[in-house]
């Protein structure tokens, strides 16, 4: 009966993270991966001067081309996050009951992360691709850690060999945590392997070389010279005095109010875990606590001399720091475990519905762009119009529609009309007054759509005569 209510509680946070991948549109970056670049990324080996990422960009590819394996990637990763927060906690203390809290709250965590993480994480396949995957194998390895801790655990050869393959495979997505997966396994060898057993001290050392040789693998791509030497135009190690460093972002994205605010919590954040850290008598929930504290730093510090700095890179962050709430919370209502999973599940579920919610209405809009698009292409006028999201909240849009030139390619056949936007309100006012008429197809229902925009067009266009 547990068995199957931990199945089934992990179905459901698949398949609502699986169905915010299926239903999110493609933007910007995604356009441009999921078409001609894509397709020539491997092909024409323009990965040997792009980037390190080459599992992150196969991902990129894969998603962007094919909405099964969207829907796939992004509830696999993101159940797999969650997953493995439950096992750490697991690890410390054997829960009470069924052991799925660290598991809601972690859901939680994720879907009221931060909007402008959730527009550049969830929303948008460009950037779950690299940095939601490249966040999973620090969270295995503190598992691993807990796991083997001042006991001796066995493993078959098959197991070892899949480690190995593991610690190799995760660099190959995100270059700031294949920094800190060489950081951690170094930190580890040093400082705990000898409360290790034989067995796993073997395997510590296979991750030891495994993440070396995925850094190397990453940076010996011809991109990070271009980079080094200031030659590449989009990429830097420049210092904080460029303008898309982490410090420069915080500055233009926050007020210095809020960055002070912010600021001081975190510290204060910081300094109650270390200092709960040291009057923990359990040695398992010190480890997690204080290196995933410090992995959290770890992870960013790159950023104050690396360009471009955006949310994305904050998910890893945000990650390790959440796992800190959720372990520790689950732990001290440990007691009521059977009393507060159901609210917290409950939560989760809805928070859930929310973000598919969300995520299909974007994906209608994206779709009815498309469509309406296409039937501008076959007939003759000298304006092209573009329907706008109702919002921006949870997408990442880097530019309208009307200017990217990624959606132009793909669905605009004459890009020298007039390029007019249509607000979300009007079109949609527009979709409703058809929406009880009957139409012999598709076409036809396009034509009657263009003409209530055509009509739209005119009564704003009055009314500015008018003011």
């Amino acid at each position: 009966m547990t068995r199957t209510a931990k199945l089934s509680f992990y179905f459901i946070i698949f398949i609502i993270f699986g169905l915010v991948g299926l239903w999110m549109p493609l933007l910007g970056d995604d356009l441009h991966w999921g078409t001609y670049f894509g397709s020539n990324y491997f092909p024409q080996g323009i990965f040997l001067r792009y980037d390190g990422r080459y599992l992150g960009d196969f991902l990129i590819i894969a998603i962007t081309k094919i909405k099964l394996l969207s829907f796939i990637a992004y509830g696999t990763f993101m159940t797999l996050i969650v997953f493995l927060v439950q096992k750490i906690r697991d690890q410390i203390k054997a829960p009470k009951s069924l052991g799925l809290v660290s598991s809601s709250l972690m859901t939680i965590a994720i879907l009221i992360a931060p909007k402008i993480i959730f527009q550049q994480i969830l929303g948008w396949h460009s950037g779950f691709a690299n940095y939601v995957p490249s966040a999973v194998f620090p969270l295995f390895m503190l598992y691993l850690v807990l796991k083997n801790y001042d006991q001796e655990v066995h493993y078959y050869r098959t197991i070892i060999i899949l480690i190995f393959l593991a610690s190799i495979m995760a660099q190959f997505f995100a270059e700031h945590v294949t920094v800190l997966n060489c950081f951690n396994s170094v930190l580890v060898w040093i400082f705990l392997r000898k409360h290790f057993g034989t067995e796993f001290k073997k395997i510590l050392n296979w991750i030891l070389l495994g993440n070396f040789i995925g850094a190397f693998l990453m940076f010996i791509n011809g991109a990070y010279l271009k980079i080094l030497f200031g030659k590449d135009s989009y990429r830097s190690v420049s210092g904080s005095n460029k303008t898309d460093t982490m410090i420069s972002y915080f500055k233009t994205q926050f007020t210095p109010r809020t960055l002070i605010t912010v600021g001081i919590l975190l510290l204060i954040f910081s300094l109650f875990v270390i200092w709960y850290s040291t009057k923990v008598k359990d040695v398992k929930l010190r480890i997690a606590n204080l290196s995933l504290l410090l992995s959290g730093f770890v992870v960013i510090t790159p950023f104050l001399v690396v360009s471009p700095f955006g949310a994305r890179c904050m998910f890893a962050t945000y990650v390790l720091f959440s796992t800190i709430v959720t372990i520790n919370i689950d732990l001290l209502t440990d007691t009521y475990e059977k009393y507060i999973f159901p609210v917290f599940a409950l939560m989760a579920l809805v928070l859930g519905v929310r973000a598919d919610l969300i995520a299909r209405n974007y994906g209608q809009i994206f779709n009815m762009q498309i469509e309406y698009s296409q039937y501008q292409n076959t007939i003759d006028s000298k304006n092209q119009y573009y329907l706008q999201y109702q919002d921006t909240h949870y997408i990442w849009l880097t530019t309208l529609i009307q200017d990217d030139p990624n959606f132009a390619q793909l669905y605009i056949k004459n890009n020298n009309r007039n390029k007019i936007p249509i607000n979300y309100y009007d079109w949609v006012d527009v979709q409703d007054q058809l929406q009880n008429k009957h139409f012999a197809n598709r076409n036809d229902y396009m034509k009657a759509f263009n003409k209530g925009i055509l009509e739209k067009v005119k009564l704003i266009q009055q009314k500015e005569k008018q003011k």
